[in-house]
């Protein structure tokens, strides 16, 4: 969930008051905690359980008993009458369709839960990838400091040299516009690290200007599950896949109802008669069976098995296509974590040490006077690049680590 840039501006300028950042800093399962408790979908989640549990007397009810009452004329008074007849009737379930309509009603209480319980686990993933963003935003703006902070100290470098005449007034306008440029940047992840605090508050049913406190990446790590044992886990714990199997479990209850609407519950009626001026409460007593006739409606009972089976193979190709898919998110996530995780091992092991030690070479030698200020501008320029692409390797890490652990509902780590 993105949050607008004018809504982080006005998070920014709106109130014109500082906000004191929070005393402690967030972790993850204080997030979790807080999204369980309060949000309003887990709420209308729970309910729509509570409302499918609820089917399930009524689908075993019997039906309801039936009163009539007959008053026959001899002739045109209303408020007399002849004959008074009164039948009570009442439906006899030999079919056993009751019974197949409540395991009907039972296997959509199992798709009512299996939804919860996937609205559960969407938010809790909106939530872990909006904390690893967040994380990933402070980490930047460290990097962003750290380098804004060497820049400023090889400024004072340059307009010394520039004072005494060793330096071009060109050579500090370049180191002004290095820091120009990281300014920008700063002020642009301020601004994302504000989206991103705006949606965890919003997933946390927090006003969304609730200050967060810098939060840090988790360290790197390979996938602790092999690629195919990652595979199983996540369809065994998908609740996709729950959903869709549900749903066809669903469906072929549905069907064993719909094939038991050719079968006949009779009705059972009892009949008293009463005759005007006749002493005594009835004077004599009809019974009789009711039968329906499903047979007399060929084309309807034929369009109800063809949707009931057209809905049992629809749910069957909806879980094999949620295993597909599934399979083919975790194989994803893995291949980029394992990759991003070497990549990340090179830029710590080789690359980030050669380039500091390229800029501290060139600054020792721009003191000394062997080297030009330009090439300690291009070794921190290199410097610049490789921890910038360090940082985005790490965030892109810790976003695939992520997704790993959402989809197979465990950590990364070992």
């Amino acid at each position: 969930m993105r949050f607008p840039r004018a809504i982080a501006l006005a998070l920014l300028l709106g109130s014109g008051t500082a906000l004191a950042e929070t005393s402690s800093t967030l972790t993850l399962p204080e997030v979790f905690a807080a999204v369980r408790a309060s949000h309003p979908a887990l709420v209308a989640a729970t309910a729509s359980t509570d409302a499918a549990l609820a089917r399930i007397e009524q689908e075993k009810a019997r039906a309801d008993p039936r009163l009539g009452i007959d008053l026959k004329r001899d002739n045109t008074r209303l408020a007399d009458y002849s004959e008074l007849e009164v039948t009570v009737s009442q439906e006899i379930p030999l079919s056993g369709r009751r019974l197949l309509r409540a395991a009907a009603a039972r296997a959509e209480v199992g798709v009512a839960f299996a939804q919860a319980r996937r609205r559960e686990w969407m938010l809790l993933n909106q939530a872990r990838l909006a904390f690893v963003r967040l994380a990933a935003a402070d980490e930047r703006l460290a990097v962003n400091t750290r380098l804004h902070d060497n820049l400023v100290q090889t400024r004072l470098l340059a307009r010394q040299a520039y004072e005494t005449g060793r330096n071009s007034r060109l050579d500090l306008l370049s180191l002004e516009t290095e820091l120009a440029t990281l300014d920008t940047e700063r002020s642009e992840l301020s601004g994302r690290r504000l989206q991103e605090s705006a949606a965890l508050n919003a997933l946390m049913i927090r006003p969304v200007e609730t200050a967060v406190a810098p939060l840090t990446l988790p360290a790197p790590a390979l996938p602790a599950l092999a690629l195919p044992d990652a595979i199983a886990l996540a369809r065994a714990m998908s609740p996709d896949i729950a959903v869709a199997q549900k749903e066809l479990d669903a469906a072929q209850a549905r069907l064993a109802v719909v094939r038991k609407n050719r079968a006949i519950d009779p009705e059972f009626s009892v009949t008293g008669r009463k005759m005007q001026g006749m002493g005594g409460t009835f004077n004599s007593f009809d019974t009789g069976v009711a039968f329906s006739l499903p047979w007399a409606n060929p084309g309807r009972t034929r369009a109800e098995l063809t949707e009931a089976r057209s809905r049992v193979t629809a749910s069957r190709a909806d879980a094999s296509a949620a295993e597909a898919e599934i399979t083919g998110l975790v194989a994803s996530a893995h291949t980029r974590a394992a990759t991003t995780f070497a990549r990340i091992q090179r830029y710590q092991d080789e690359l980030l040490p050669l380039t500091r030690a390229a800029a501290e070479t060139a600054r020792r030698d721009y003191e000394t006077g062997r080297a030009p200020l330009i090439a300690v501008l291009a070794a921190q320029r290199m410097t610049l690049s490789t921890e910038q692409k360090l940082a985005d390797l790490r965030s892109e890490h810790a976003l695939a680590s992520a997704e790993l652990c959402f989809l197979t509902s465990r950590d990364l780590q070992p």
